[in-house]
This record gives structure tokens, C-alpha cells and sequence, in this order.
């Protein structure tokens, strides 16, 4: 399985700094808890511990070409990540940010159905989304955000997105189910019965089906579900969160395998124990072997398949069965 390696990423907020737009479904400040920082005392922070610095939330290059230069000037040797829309890039911009050490670019890109985007106000279709890719790819690294469980959305949509943006060269992808936070226009459609979000159950489902897709392309999640503060759980008021989702649709994905390909027998590293005995893959009649980590060794086998052979063949299966197109 391809992890990526850990790094020291120092996290700086801009919530909904640069946005031109509100989506449906967005109100940063309160959906995160966070504000935005003082430049000047950004500035003055010792950053030579930390291999790279990250500004997320909100749209960076849609902020004014002065604040973005300011923002990318700090600690300049330290590379960079910010994240973005595919509609507030052009060519300008792209040359800043090569300027100033960016290399790695997460792209709220959300869905690429046209009828969700216009449903949560995304303000591009997903044309426009694809030509930001091909014109970003060979550049810089990109990080694909998507959202499940939008407006107008469906599995199929889903995982058309997720083929679609394979096709284009995308390989590393967060996915984040829709939650209904407070003070967005998703709470005013959610309690007029204009929304009904998606169940826990059928998040996770369609979560697995996409990570499935993905890593059996050699691609990468970097990250399932969002994590919301203790702080701001009083403004969540509906939509399919788990504090630990990600760990759920991982030991989803494994029970899937096990039981759709009548797996006899599975060895895995121990650094994989969990997805193998937590929630609710205890009880899977299946004999287990568990090799003890040693230089990072990263053993994951079902019966004599690989974990990638596994999940192309769990495709296969899904392909065929009718509650799903995998396009």
C-alpha cells in the first residue's frame, strides 16, 4: 500500500480569506474555529524545525497579489502548500507561486458533476476544473479535495469524479463527507427539506468504493472526513460525522474485501492491526497472521493477493453489481 511519508507541516488558517463566492455549505470561521492570523507575528515565528508550511482554508491566490507575496516571502527557503479553487488560478499567479517555493497545491475541486456544482454554488463547471489541472500538473504537486453527499450529488457522481480525475493525472485526493454547519445557506435549505444529507452508513459505503478506485489506480488519500473541535460541535447540526472516519471506512474497505472475495486468510504489518479488529471486524471468520513492523515493512495480503490486486478485483465485483456504475 503507498503511504506517504510524514512530514513537519506547520498549519496557518486563512478562513475564507480570498473567497469571491460562498458555497452552500461553507462558513470557515465557524466550521474550523479558527481566525485569521496577524501576518507580523507569522513573521516572527522561528520556522527551522519545519519542513514545510501550509496555508489553508479559503482561496489563497484569490487574495490580492501583495498579501500572497507577503504571506509566501515568510521563511522563504521553506516550501510551501496553499490551497485554492480551480477558478482563481491563471497564469500570472502560477508564476508567483513557482516564484516563491509552492509546490504542492490542494485544489477544492469538490465534485465534477455540473449539476452538484451548481447546486453548491462552486461558481465553475467542471470543464473549467480540468483545464486548472492540466494546466497545474506538471508544476506542482496537486492534493484533489472532494465532497460527498452535496447537493444534487449521488454514488455515481462520486465515483465518476474519482475516474475522471484519475484520467487527468491526479493521484493524492482528500475526501470529506457534506456535514450542515451553522449559519451557511445549507442550514437554511436542510431546514426548509431542501437537503437531506447523507447517513453515516451510506457515507462510509460510498467513501470505501472511492478509496477502493483510487488506490487500486496507485493513487493516495492523505485524508477521510473532517475533524471538527470539541469547541465547534454545537454549530454542526446535521450530516454524516465520526470523529473517527477515516479509521471506519478503512476497516469498511477491509471487510468489503474479505467478504466479497471469501478471503480465507489475511497477513498484514501491525501498524494495519486496527483496520483488521476495529469497528465491527472482529468477528470476520477469517484467519489472521500478523508480522511484526521491522524497517518499515508494509505486508498486506489476502490469501496470496496483494492489497492492489485486492481492490481490483473488489472493483470488478462492483462493477457488476447494479446499485453501482463505476464509469
Amino acid at each position: 500500500m503507498n503511504r506517504r511519508g510524514k512530514r513537519k507541516i506547520y498549519p496557518v488558517f486563512l478562513p475564507n480569506a480570498g473567497c469571491k463566492t460562498r458555497c452552500v455549505f461553507c462558513n470557515q470561521i465557524i466550521m474550523t474555529g479558527e481566525t485569521i492570523p496577524n501576518i507580523a507575528e507569522l513573521e516572527s515565528i522561528d520556522f527551522s524545525n519545519v519542513d514545510e508550511i501550509a496555508f489553508y482554508g479559503g482561496t489563497f491566490t484569490g487574495l490580492n497579489k501583495d498579501a500572497m507575496k507577503r504571506l509566501l516571502m515568510i521563511s522563504p527557503d521553506i516550501p510551501k502548500r496553499i490551497s485554492t479553487r480551480p477558478d482563481s488560478i491563471d497564469e500570472e499567479t502560477i508564476a508567483l507561486l513557482k516564484d516563491w517555493n509552492v509546490q504542492v497545491i490542494e485544489l477544492g475541486i469538490e465534485s465534477l458533476d455540473d449539476g452538484v456544482l451548481e447546486c453548491s454554488k462552486r461558481g465553475y463547471k467542471a470543464e473549467e476544473a480540468l483545464k486548472t489541472i492540466e494546466h497545474l500538473k506538471d508544476e506542482f504537486e496537486i492534493i484533489a479535495h472532494l465532497m460527498i453527499g452535496l447537493p444534487n450529488d449521488t454514488r455515481q457522481k462520486d465515483i465518476r469524479t474519482v475516474q475522471l480525475l484519475l484520467d487527468s493525472g491526479i493521484r493524492v485526493f482528500r475526501i470529506h463527507p457534506t456535514l450542515v454547519f451553522k449559519n451557511t445557506e445549507l442550514e437554511d435549505m436542510y431546514r426548509d427539506g431542501l437537503y437531506t444529507p447523507l447517513n453515516l452508513v451510506d457515507a462510509i459505503d460510498t467513501v470505501a468504493e472511492m478509496v477502493a478506485l483510487i488506490e487500486c489506480n496507485n493513487g493516495q488519500v492523505t485524508r477521510l472526513g473532517y475533524h471538527v473541535p470539541q469547541s465547534q460541535m454545537e454549530y454542526l447540526i446535521a450530516g454524516p460525522y465520526h470523529d473517527a472516519f477515516g479509521d471506519v471506512v478503512r476497516s469498511t474497505l477491509i471487510r468489503k474485501i474479505i467478504e466479497e472475495l471469501h478471503i480465507k486468510k489475511v497477513t498484514y504489518s501491525t501498524k494495519y492491526k486496527p483496520w483488521f479488529y476495529a469497528h465491527g471486524n472482529a468477528g470476520l471468520l477469517v484467519e489472521r497472521q500478523e508480522i511484526e513492523d521491522v524497517d518499515n515493512s508494509d505486508v498486506l495480503l489476502f490469501d496470496e493477493l496483494s492489497y492492489a490486486q485486492s481492490l481490483e478485483l473488489l472493483i470488478n465485483r462492483l462493477e457488476r453489481n447494479p446499485r453501482i456504475e463505476v464509469i
